[in-house]
């Protein structure tokens, strides 16, 4: 992964004409085409649920709440299932779902959940745009027994203390939960770098703790329902990403490339 990194940031000039070329958008959304029924069932329904969440929560949330909450969340699922469905118009969505996400956890005073959407738009989603194949030829491994995990584990550990301690700074009012948010999410992000396949243990907790959060969230009134609806279906998407006949670590096929260059190859 940080190869990747590399990669993209020493050849920025030739990467960066991946963007707005002809047919580029086109391209992107083609995409969506292929993607299975169960994905565009988990967007239809949260589609849904953001409207009725919208209506219901404008009696009792500020308007600027209401909408950026309604964006966040159908933003926020459109990348996550462009992310299980490998798909370069992910990081489109993930960068734009982001910056929305950020602005309602500022508006909500979840001050640690806001890092973490501008430390995936930074780091994940402006590569995933640059470079259209980021997601190609990846190949995942284990990181071991007890000894591979004591390391992850001690790592979390720290960073939860370090998260905790400079957020209860600021007066976060969900710092327990907020902090753990943050913590479980590098964590994760960090098994992803090293290209473990037991990162997912950590995105599937990081979407409960998250539930948790944005649930408590609504119930003290600092937003409405609509993320914690959201991260729902992030979990099934999860669970979909896992254990469907497509998923992560089962062979398929998949398009690569991009106009004259575009291949399908099975993994």
């Amino acid at each position: 992964m940080f190869t990747q990194y590399k990669d993209v940031l020493t050849h920025l000039p030739e990467y960066s004409k991946n963007i707005f070329r002809k047919g580029y958008f086109k391209w992107l959304f083609g995409q969506m085409k292929s993607w299975s029924k169960f994905s565009w069932g988990l967007i239809g329904f949260n589609f849904i649920v953001q409207i009725l969440l919208a209506i219901q929560g404008s009696a009792t949330v500020p308007l600027s709440h209401t909408i950026i909450g309604f964006l966040s969340a159908n933003l926020s699922v459109l990348c996550v299932v462009g992310i299980s469905n490998k798909s370069a118009i992910q990081g489109w969505f993930g960068a734009t779902s982001a910056i929305c996400i950020a602005f309602n956890a500022y508006l909500a005073h979840n001050y640690a959940d806001m890092t973490l959407q501008l430390f995936y738009l930074v780091f994940l989603d402006i590569f995933c745009i640059l470079s259209p194949s980021w997601n190609d030829d990846i190949k995942v491994h284990s990181i071991g027994g007890l000894k591979g995990w004591l390391k992850y584990i001690v790592f979390f550990f720290v960073a939860w203390g370090i998260i905790y301690y400079v957020y209860g700074l600021l007066n976060d009012p969900r710092l327990f939960l907020d902090s753990l948010t943050l913590a479980v999410s590098l964590t994760g992000a960090l098994l992803e770098f090293n290209l473990a396949k037991e990162q997912f243990v950590f995105w599937i907790l990081g979407s409960v703790i998250t539930l948790a959060l944005w649930g408590q969230t609504a119930m003290m009134g600092d937003a409405n329902w609509a993320l914690f609806a959201s991260y729902s279906v992030f979990l099934l998407n999860d669970m979909y990403a896992l254990f469907g006949k497509n998923g992560w670590f089962r062979k398929q096929e998949i398009v690569t490339g991009f106009g004259d260059k575009q291949v399908t190859i099975t993994q």
